[in-house]
């Protein structure tokens, strides 16, 4: 075998489905079009991987099948939601960037709330590498479990129903629970920012979110820049409601500058690998 077949057999072991899925669309997205070729040599996978990646996609609602490749999907709906494998591996770099650099921010004693959502998880990840005492209010199974064996963290889940496909709390109860606390910082993520308004593609996901806003003194989105794209279906909370936004650079000037005007803090930390 020779030494580029070898490499690219290494690469796509290394990678389940949903991360090779989730880069693809990250690749397409850059160029809004790729063929199957292409893909192949990106990824490192074989032509027929590679297409049935695209026809699994295109299924799902998120490409548009091309000659030779797929493009964008022009049809996607303001309550499409991908399945949660696949969330969690789009712009991953970008999420680990931004997650690690929001942990950063917090300081030994604080009350945090870290909202459901694939990039505050990777802050989660972040903060249990740190050594500080917290108060840390959670409806996000997977960020109970990054922060349950730690000793210094009182962690406070309030309580629910878990939405089916997802690792989130939501329901009245949840709310309840949510509305009698105070918190210093709250980490929120939203499904989509574009045109400035934090949506979500669930009414009850997104009253949980308000919930959660208002709980805390102080609300910071984390957000890759994808997120400026694409509408999604009922707003979460007006945009004045957000002190601080941390996004990648791959965030457009005019939607940076609209934050900006607003009194919006907007952080944008680079990428490792990416210019």
């Amino acid at each position: 075998m020779s030494r580029s077949l070898e490499m690219r057999s290494e690469t796509s072991a290394d990678l389940i489905p949903a991360a090779r899925r989730a880069r693809t669309l990250d690749l397409v997205r850059k160029d809004g079009a790729i063929s199957i070729q292409r893909l192949a040599d990106e990824i490192g996978v074989s032509i027929s991987t590679a297409r049935r990646d695209l026809d699994f996609l295109t299924a799902a609602g998120y490409l548009e099948r091309s000659h030779g490749g797929a493009t964008l999907s022009v049809r996607l709906r303001t309550t499409f939601e991908p399945p949660s494998d696949i969330t969690h591996e789009i712009a991953k770099p970008a999420k680990v960037a931004i997650g690690r650099h929001a942990a950063s921010l917090v300081e030994h004693g604080q009350s945090l709330i870290l909202d459901s959502s694939s990039t505050v998880l990777e802050a989660a990840h972040a903060l249990a590498e740190r050594d500080l005492a917290l108060t840390v209010v959670t409806n996000d199974l997977r960020i109970a479990v990054a922060l349950s064996s730690l000793p210094k963290v009182e962690l406070i889940m309030p309580g629910g129903q878990v939405r089916p496909g997802s690792f989130t709390l939501v329901g009245s109860s949840t709310r309840a629970a949510i509305q009698s606390l105070r918190a210093d910082v709250a980490f929120i993520g939203v499904h989509s920012l574009a045109n400035l308004r934090p949506s979500e593609t669930s009414l009850e996901v997104a009253s949980v979110k308000r919930s959660l806003i208002e709980a805390a003194n102080r609300v910071i989105l984390l957000l890759d820049s994808s997120k400026f794209e694409q509408s999604a279906f009922c707003e979460i909370c007006p945009i004045g409601c957000i002190h601080e936004v941390i996004s990648d650079e791959g965030m457009d000037t005019e939607n940076r500058r609209g934050l900006e005007q607003l009194n919006i803090r907007v952080t944008l930390v680079p990428v490792p690998g990416e210019r």
